[in-house]
């Protein structure tokens, strides 16, 4: 009998890897992944900056979603007006958007934690300007809300994002936007909530109807944007964990 050759075809032969080694790779690329996820939950950090853009987010809303009542009820503008002063932070906000990464790549090196804090002060000055200055004046409210607007466009880039990505591991950059992000929108719905109570809690019935009193909302808006600065401020140094 001729003896039988069998012979073994392989990956290797032709110049490609073996496929256990193709498998060990993966399974160590996933514990890599996995390791990073973790990493990124410990990272004080990440959490500060979750906090930071929180409450920038109620700020942010606040004024979105009960900007227009107030102007209403405690300055006397019609809804026209009301809405289109309003409306000015939206389009202000796209702008400050657009040019955030510009803003950080020419003029502070890449840096974040600069612009984000002259933002940061800023969204404090506007909300201040609209809130504690009383009466109806016009141009006071619509400059108020150009800086209101730049202000928040820039800090969602970098609180709501881009602050988080530069901290985080490579490959737990999603994991830090995630963390961020829910923190954001449990800002976002908080405010509501608390909008409504302090709103309800500081309404007066008289013989011509409802009077507000915004004294509380304001503060409350106004120190949301202050936790937020703080916040920031507290990250200052931090550095990519790889």
């Amino acid at each position: 009998m001729s003896p039988l050759l069998i012979w073994r075809v392989s990956p290797e032969r032709y110049g490609y890897a073996s496929v256990e080694s193709d498998i060990k790779s993966n399974d160590e690329d996933c514990e890599d992944f996995n390791d990073a996820q973790k990493m990124v939950l410990r990272m004080p950090a990440i959490w500060i900056l979750a906090f930071a853009s929180a409450f920038m987010y109620i700020s942010c809303y606040a004024v979105n979603s009960r900007g227009v009542f107030f102007l209403q009820a405690e300055k006397g503008y019609d809804t026209i007006d009301a809405s289109f002063i309003i409306s000015i932070s939206s389009v202000c906000g796209i702008v400050g958007t657009e040019f955030s990464g510009l803003i950080s790549d020419r003029f502070f090196r890449g840096s974040r934690n600069v612009p984000a804090l002259i933002f940061g002060i800023l969204n404090v000055a506007a909300l201040s300007m609209f809130l504690l200055i009383p009466g109806r004046h016009f141009w006071v409210d619509v400059l108020s809300m150009i800086m209101f607007g730049l202000g928040i466009g820039v800090l969602i880039c970098f609180l709501g994002g881009l602050m988080a990505v530069d901290i985080a591991p490579k490959k737990a950059s999603g994991a830090a936007l995630g963390i961020v992000g829910i923190a954001s929108y449990i800002g976002a719905a908080l405010q509501d909530i608390m909008n409504g109570v302090l709103i309800e809690n500081n309404k007066t019935m008289t013989e011509s109807g409802c009077v507000y009193d915004f004294t509380c909302v304001g503060y409350f808006w106004i120190g949301a944007a202050m936790l937020s600065v703080l916040l920031t401020l507290c990250v200052w140094n931090a550095q990519k964990n790889n």
